[in-house]
């Protein structure tokens, strides 16, 4: 598909075509294995300890446990490394506070993405134990990332973090998070349902943890964003502090 796109599309030559079709072949066969891995390993291992969880512990305990799920999962994305390159190819003159986030405070950024899927993820588990409605977290959830959105849509400053935002949301929902995370909560809805049969609970309920850590880490990064305009620790800021040297 790439190769007829580039050739009859783009009308472009393809040059280093050996070394593109091996880098292929490899990242074929690696996500084989991957996948094989997730397949046998990864998902019984969420579904497992979401199944003993509620038996032996209490419910803050399953909640920080997931949070610390949620957070790990999202540290051991292949997405996030890319996230954290992404930053050389921002001119920090043209979009300042997206180029601090990316460079400056990329280690902030990635930690916000963090918890935001980790408080998704103990969101849903909450979710599940009190039978409540997605609904119930999904409306005020949008409206709010719609309002703060617009928000910094007419701020030149914020205007161009509002794509980070949301790519973030794409970062997190990426071949680790979502298989574990879905293994975990239908392990514990397993569980509950069995234990409570009035529950709205079930293997079906397990779904829509993924909807929860695709939204909240876009708050994550607008409210990271937020904090430092208001600091005006970016670069061009009063109170910049980064390893890049001003030009005078």
């Amino acid at each position: 598909y790439l190769l007829l796109f580039q050739i009859f599309l783009l009308r472009l030559p393809i040059i280093y075509g050996v070394t593109i079709a091996m880098g292929v072949f490899f990242v074929v066969v690696g996500l084989t294995f991957f996948m094989e891995g997730l397949r046998l390993g990864l998902m019984p291992f969420g579904e497992t300890i979401g199944a003993i969880l509620p038996r032996n512990s209490k419910l803050p305990t399953i909640l920080g446990f997931a949070f610390l799920l949620g957070i790990g999962a999202t540290f051991a994305e292949p997405a996030i490394s890319v996230l954290k390159k992404a930053g050389g190819g921002v001119q920090p003159g043209d979009a300042p506070l997206l180029y601090s986030l990316l460079n400056d405070f990329s280690g902030q950024l990635v930690l916000a993405v963090g918890v935001g899927v980790g408080i998704a993820v103990a969101m849903g588990i909450l979710r599940f134990f009190f039978g409540w409605s997605l609904k119930v977290f999904i409306i005020p959830l949008v409206t709010l990332l719609l309002t703060l959105t617009l928000y910094a849509y007419a701020d030149p400053l914020l205007s161009p973090v509002i794509g980070l935002a949301w790519d973030c949301g794409a970062v997190t929902t990426g071949p680790v998070t979502v298989p574990l995370v879905l293994a975990l909560g239908i392990g514990v809805c397993r569980i509950i349902g069995n234990d409570n049969p009035q529950s709205s609970g079930g293997a079906d309920a397990g779904f829509g943890i993924v909807t929860l850590a695709s939204l909240l880490p876009i708050l994550a990064v607008l409210l990271l964003a937020f904090y430092h305009q208001f600091a005006r620790d970016y670069y061009g800021g009063e109170s910049y502090q980064g390893s890049l040297v001003m030009e005078t």
